[in-house]
């Protein structure tokens, strides 16, 4: 066997390896550096040779080399280094490696430095820290829980949110298969088979899309969730990334939407079907009562003067007639209202002489009580002469009828602020202050346990309708069995 030459294979592995070589004296002069040094660094070997180390150290790494050197020669014990080099362009060069020291009879001769250039691998490093952090302030700060399982299903990663979301502590979930976890039992089979297809085909139907599902809470409650699942593979292995939310109060708040809107379209049914039904029961009650109304005028004209019994009977009727006259045109005025289609007829008035007609029309239809004007205005208003009569009359007539053991109703208009207030006053049985707010809504009537009205609640609905198409207000003022006071003001257009 052929032996061999050891200088030839040192200067071999001397010339060709990669590390970075290279011998000092004992004053730190470079004697000689190998290929690799010099590639690392760009220099020729004519511009470092005899040349101290610290012009190729980084300053910063000075200290850090001369206290290492001195250490190796002092000691004659290898120690490993980690320092920077300069190249020749200014570049720096982490390098890692040893420093040995060469004696002669004891006394130092000179030092060997072995080192990589590790450059590379600490960016790849510093990166993959940076990276590191980046991704622990995601999983810190998502908004969503983030958790990651590999393909046998167990926990590699659940941040913060997904504590907060399933009451899990990260320590109590890692390392255990998600399945025994936030999987409510009944579906744990199907979350085995869908893994298990995956694993086997490569495809999954939840896979990179955003689905609704039920996830168990670590109190025991289902609650629903959006899901959406990524996969990756890193070498040979399946990850997962799923991102959940809450969706407990969206959905709640989905429902409570949903149900208003259904009671929204109810009470539009309900109102169109009334509507429906006042426009319809308007229109057929008008045309026989216009004939009976007809016919009992004929009747009255042809009784004989002097028999005064069927004038008598025929007057009721025509009281009856005329209240029925009244409740048909509340009716339409109501269905006109809601069209929007009440016509308004605008003109200059007196007030006082329009209260004073109200009053002499209403006080000779009732015998039970005495109204009373205490205080009258003297003031032009501008509106619809017979619209606010229609307002005054409502008002009166609701005073005489819910004050049935009284006999006295009173009025009062005076000018305030450019405006005129009216206030109507009885002496009835009143109005609870539960029922104040709801008093002008259409069809709104006071239930009364002891006694019994008869009406359909729309005449104060009627006026504040009216008023409020002249800028003017309505209101109430009242205590049970105590009596009301009515209130309506209306701009004034001059005295």
């Amino acid at each position: 066997m052929k032996s061999l030459n050891f200088d030839v294979h040192f200067k071999d592995l001397f010339d060709n390896t990669s590390d970075l070589i290279h011998f000092l004296d004992i004053d730190s002069k470079i004697l000689k550096v190998n290929p690799a040094w010099l590639n690392n660094l760009q220099f020729s070997a004519e511009e470092v040779i005899g040349k101290s180390i610290y012009e190729f150290i980084d300053p910063k790494s000075h200290e850090i080399y001369k206290n290492y050197r001195s250490s190796v020669i002092a000691t004659n014990k290898l120690e490993d280094i980690s320092f920077e080099l300069r190249t020749k362009d200014g570049q720096k060069i982490l390098a890692e490696g040893q420093i040995g020291c060469v004696y002669d009879v004891q006394e130092p001769v000179y030092t060997r430095g072995v080192f990589k250039n590790i450059t590379s691998k600490r960016v790849a490093e510093l990166n993959l820290e940076k990276n590191q952090r980046r991704l622990n302030t995601f999983l810190k700060s998502a908004p969503s829980a983030v958790v990651i399982i590999d393909q046998n299903q167990t926990v590699l990663e659940w941040n913060p949110k997904a504590e907060e979301i399933f009451g899990f502590k990260t320590e109590d979930v890692l390392n255990r298969p998600l399945g025994d976890i936030i999987i409510p039992p009944q579906f744990r089979e199907a979350h085995a088979m869908g893994m298990a297809h995956f694993l086997k085909t490569g495809e999954g139907p939840v896979l990179n899309r955003t689905i609704e599902i039920e996830a168990l809470h670590q109190k025991g409650h289902v609650f629903p969730v959006n899901l959406s699942i990524s996969n990756v593979k890193v070498d040979d292995d399946w990850l997962f990334i799923a991102f959940i939310s809450d969706i407990t109060e969206h959905k709640l708040l989905q429902q409570e939407i949903i149900r208003q809107q259904a009671a929204l379209m109810q009470s539009k049914i309900l109102d169109e079907k009334k509507d429906e039904f006042l426009s319809m029961a308007s229109h057929e009650l008008k045309t026989p009562l216009t004939s009976l109304k007809a016919y009992i005028q004929l009747l009255e004209k042809s009784v004989v003067s002097g028999n005064a019994l069927p004038v008598q009977f025929l007057g009721k009727a025509s009281h009856y007639i005329r209240r029925l006259e009244n409740l048909i045109a509340d009716l339409l005025d109501v269905s006109k209202i809601k069209a929007d289609k009440m016509i308004y007829n605008f003109e200059e008035f007196s007030f006082s002489e329009l209260l004073s007609e109200c009053v002499e029309s209403v006080q000779h239809a009732t015998e039970s009580h005495r109204i009373e004007i205490e205080e009258s205005a003297e003031v032009n208003c501008f509106g619809d002469k017979m619209r606010i009569e229609q307002v005054i009359h409502n008002i009166l007539t609701n005073a005489v009828k819910y004050s049935p053991d009284a006999d006295l109703v009173i009025l009062k208009s005076k000018i305030i602020e450019n405006r005129l207030l009216v206030s109507i006053t009885d002496f009835g049985i009143g109005i609870d202050n539960k029922n104040l707010n709801n008093l002008f809504k259409r069809f709104y009537r006071v239930e009364n346990s002891d006694m019994k009205f008869q009406g359909l609640g729309i005449g104060l609905f009627i006026s504040s309708e009216i008023l409020d198409r002249h800028q003017g207000e309505i209101w109430v003022e009242s205590e049970p069995g105590q009596g009301s006071t009515f209130f309506f003001s209306l701009p004034v257009r001059g005295n």
